[in-house]
């Protein structure tokens, strides 16, 4: 199937219900059940909030790949160094830092190269994983 929908939006909150919008309807195209629809929510809010609080911004690109199993997340490109570390520290800062709670959602999550020194993160939440 691999369908591919481009997303982008403001670095504000207020951004989030549109996101939640798009991720439902792909996610259910692709038979997520609604706890993994919801796993996958609370990924792209974190992600996201964590970024605009890292002072990315001001706009947020998705590219959300439908896959047979699954839904695969590109979100980027980001430039701070305060959200990789938070995405890749070896020790984690505390119960609900942001890598355990993506790990914690998500099947897995990567910090990828992107162009002009920036990085991308790609996550994936696949069917039957909640």
């Amino acid at each position: 199937m691999a369908d591919t929908i481009r997303l982008e939006v403001t670095a504000s909150a207020a951004a989030l219900p549109v996101v939640r919008l798009v991720l439902g309807g792909v996610a259910a195209r692709v038979d997520l059940s609604l706890e993994e629809i919801e796993d996958l929510y609370v990924a792209v809010e974190e992600l996201l909030s964590a970024a605009e609080g890292a002072g990315e911004g001001p706009r947020h690109e998705l590219a959300i790949e439908l896959g047979d199993d699954g839904v695969t997340v590109n979100a980027g490109p980001f430039r701070t160094s305060a959200l990789r570390s938070r995405l890749t520290s070896a020790e984690p800062s505390g119960k609900y830092d942001l890598q355990t709670v993506m790990r914690g959602v998500v099947q897995s999550v990567e910090v990828c190269a992107a162009p002009d020194d920036c990085y991308c993160v790609v996550f994936a939440k696949r069917r039957g994983s909640a």
